[in-house]
């Protein structure tokens, strides 16, 4: 289907800057028409762009002026017409409700009722219990529950804390939108603690007795696009890393000051989990990051250096506990370098809010640096937000596995940016990133399944490809320039735009993948513009 006009197809809040970008060789008129054929606005779509992330001319509009509630689509004055989308100050409500049960669909270990559950229904699965990968006679473990990772069904630590924080983080930052959100199950909690508890707890059954943390719950092997259930081979425990057991002290320590209000007795124990697994640390090599063993063959979350999640754990555990070790530990790793990122590769950012935000004693001049660090940051993605005709801080070497992870996290360092600075402009740049994962991008498609009018229908995710429906609520990878997998090197070549390198295949993973953490970087993103 050929598109030359680009918008955010779920639409917009009222206030929010609002733009339009139109594939055209010359400037062009546009309209702006509500549903029912009144015309409202008009305006010039006359900022030129060449853009080379896609391999295009453009020309971007402006309609910010338009603020009455109600349903639009834009015309040009050469007849093409935009998808509907909607102007209103509950637009986002559907967006967050689908986005968030994503994960009580995604939960394992559990009966999934169809009465909650609807089409993606399933019995409790993946409940047989596990053994470590190298001692089949050996002990046998109960690692039931949490969420499975992506379109496959295994369970990794490393991912799941940054998952866990970013869905903490955005609730702190905006309770009262994401109070909302109504969760099928039943329980005293808040309805979304009660779904992130439920990650906590299987998180919990992966500590061991010394403090370290096994990397992963999974089978061998990935399974072919069967429901969870049928997936009944045996579960290992993947071995303990440093990067696991500091992320997991991290989330702990930060997941702390959310379940005290409701129950003391479960923060206790979030509490002593992420105090034995700082302690245990010192214990482990620093040097060894973690590697497949022979015979396993499912995700890696693999990395070249613990340095960030140290930085994180420590800060985390200085702002939960107070205890003046944790400051130190985290001083000298910021006094040798302020590292910063959201994504499970790099987690160094959710250090930075916690060393900023904790009420305890910090160095002041540290704390500068930190932020000016996290501002300069932040003007080298609004740098790249203002020339590209998309308004995305992606730079075209940048669209790689899992880019759209990257255009919502880059978004969180322009949020980042707003708060310290109180400069409107971060935040409108970072609400642009929003607006291209809904649609206003070069492959006119809502990138989140289930919202927008065209929206992507063929993840690579086992239940949906088994049931031959996708899974509303879930954010693709989106596009990636590697040409990764058979699906997308039938469909692309290298010469193919690095913006336009996608395919909505299922057998696409490397485009068209969904996981939990790339629901929990939108979440963020969005609460924070919310």
């Amino acid at each position: 289907m050929y598109k030359n006009i680009f918008i955010n197809q779920c639409g917009y809040l009222p206030q929010m800057t609002k733009h339009v970008t139109i594939v055209s060789e010359k400037p062009l008129r546009f309209s702006l028409i509500q549903a029912g054929g009144a015309r409202v606005f008009t305006g010039n779509a006359d900022h030129r762009i060449e853009n080379e992330a896609s391999k295009e001319t453009v020309y971007v509009g402006d309609f910010s002026a338009v603020t009455v509630p109600g349903l639009y689509y834009i015309v040009t004055e050469s007849g093409s017409e935009s998808d509907i989308f909607e102007i209103s100050d509950t637009v986002y409500d559907d967006v967050m409700q689908k986005t968030m049960k994503f994960f009580y669909l995604q939960r394992c270990g559990c009966d999934l009722p169809k009465e909650k559950a609807g089409l993606y229904a399933h019995p409790a699965c993946h409940t047989k219990k596990a053994y470590v990968y190298n001692e089949p006679a050996g002990p046998r473990f109960d690692v039931s529950g949490g969420w499975h990772d992506a379109g496959d069904y295994g369970r990794y630590i490393v991912p799941a804390a940054m998952t866990v924080a970013q869905l903490l983080l955005s609730y702190e930052s905006n309770p009262s939108f994401f109070s909302r959100y109504t969760n099928p199950s039943d329980s005293e909690l808040p309805d979304y603690l009660e779904e992130v508890k439920y990650e906590l707890d299987w998180m919990l059954k992966l500590q061991r007795p010394d403090g370290q943390v096994y990397h992963k719950s999974t089978c061998a092997n990935f399974c072919g696009f069967i429901m969870p259930e049928d997936e009944t081979g045996d579960i290992l425990l993947s071995p303990v890393s440093i990067t696991a057991t500091a992320d997991f002290a991290a989330a702990m320590a930060l997941s702390v000051r959310f379940f005290k209000p409701f129950d003391e007795a479960y923060a206790r124990t979030l509490s002593e989990a992420a105090m034995r697994a700082y302690a245990a640390l010192s214990e482990m090599d620093h040097t060894l990051m973690y590697q497949n063993p022979a015979g396993i063959t499912t995700g890696g979350y693999g990395d070249n250096s613990c340095t960030d999640e140290l930085y994180w754990a420590a800060a985390e555990l200085y702002k939960a506990f107070g205890d003046s070790c944790y400051r130190t530990d985290f001083e000298e790793l910021a006094g040798k370098k302020i590292e910063h990122g959201y994504g499970w590769g790099n987690v160094a950012s959710y250090g930075n809010l916690a060393y900023l935000s904790t009420e305890f004693q910090t160095d002041e001049a540290l704390k500068n640096k930190i932020a000016a660090s996290m501002i300069a940051l932040a003007d080298e993605k609004l740098a790249t937000v203002n020339a590209d005709g998309y308004g995305t801080a992606l730079k075209s070497n940048e669209y790689v596995w899992g880019s759209n992870l990257s255009v919502a996290n880059f978004g969180l360092f322009l949020v980042d940016a707003a708060k310290l600075t109180g400069d409107p402009k971060y935040l409108t740049a970072a609400a642009e990133q929003l607006h291209y994962l809904l649609g206003r991008n070069p492959m006119g498609i809502s990138y989140l399944s289930g919202c927008g009018t065209y929206s992507m229908a063929h993840p690579h995710h086992r239940p949906s490809g088994f049931l031959g429906k996708a899974m509303p609520g879930m954010l693709s990878g989106g596009p990636c320039s590697w040409l990764c997998d058979a699906a997308a090197k039938a469909v692309l070549t290298k010469e193919t735009a690095p913006a336009k390198a996608y395919v909505d295949m299922l057998g696409s993973y490397s485009t068209n993948e969904v996981t939990i953490y790339w629901n929990s970087a939108f979440l963020m993103l969005l609460g924070a513009l919310v």
